[in-house]
């Protein structure tokens, strides 16, 4: 992978210098921590010295879930810019196919989270859309991507896991990842073909939506409650 030296510059995010050794809180499914295997991650940016390259790995929904955040786990250089992030979730990704776009975004104000996950010289980082409003289906397999934007400079790496202080399933041991980038000429290919035959370390952030059995259980005996209260007022 090529370096670039670097440069002191100003950074364009909101940054948390807390160090963070596992999942975010709220998170439905982390992958994992950076595992210290070298080299460190796949390509991972856009607008840097690479102009695009993307890593797509896999999570199942092990319920309704209703998604606010996403999350990369990247290394960088030290005197690195964030100017924004691209997000996209899909399903039914395989080699050479796209698969189908479930939801996708782009925001220039990520939250950028010191991780304290650094190695081989880089930075460990949490890349953080928030704001999101996304329903996903339960038992269905999805692959989900989030790219650091930087402003010309730089490089990012999405890092590799082995699962530790993983949550959900599947937990950094299905190898089955993928690689997309205008720039090095891949079109979803397996990162094993790039030499990089791991998980990479990501994350969701959100809520279990109740089946509409569980609801209806619910307000079903909070109404009977209800009642008995009144009939005992009344009594």
């Amino acid at each position: 992978m090529r370096s670039l030296p670097a440069l002191f510059v100003t950074a364009a995010f909101a940054l948390n210098a807390t160090a963070i050794a596992q999942a975010l809180p709220g998170s439905l499914w982390y992958n994992g921590d950076y595992n210290g295997v070298l080299p460190d991650g796949v390509p991972n940016e856009r607008n840097t010295v690479v102009t695009q390259a993307a890593v797509y790995d896999d999570f199942v929904a092990t319920g309704n879930w209703h998604l606010t955040s996403v999350y990369s786990n990247d290394h960088t250089f030290s005197n690195f810019v964030v100017t924004g992030a691209d997000w996209e979730i899909r399903t039914g990704i395989s080699e050479g196919n796209a698969g189908t776009l479930i939801a996708s975004g782009t925001t220039s104000a990520p939250t950028v989270i010191l991780n304290g996950q650094n190695g081989g010289g880089n930075i460990g980082l949490f890349i953080q859309v928030t704001g999101l409003n996304v329903n996903l289906v339960a038992g269905t397999r999805y692959w989900l991507n989030v790219t650091p934007i930087g402003n010309g400079t730089g490089r990012f790496w999405n890092v590799t896991t082995s699962g530790a202080n993983c949550v959900g399933t599947p937990c950094g041991n299905d190898q089955n990842a993928f690689f997309n980038s205008t720039f090095f000429g891949t079109n979803f290919t397996s990162t094993a073909n790039e030499g990089a035959p791991y998980d990479f370390s990501n994350g969701v952030i959100g809520n279990v939506v109740p089946e509409p059995a569980t609801w209806a259980l619910f307000t079903g005996g909070l109404g009977a409650l209800l009642i008995a209260v009144r009939r005992r007022r009344g009594a």
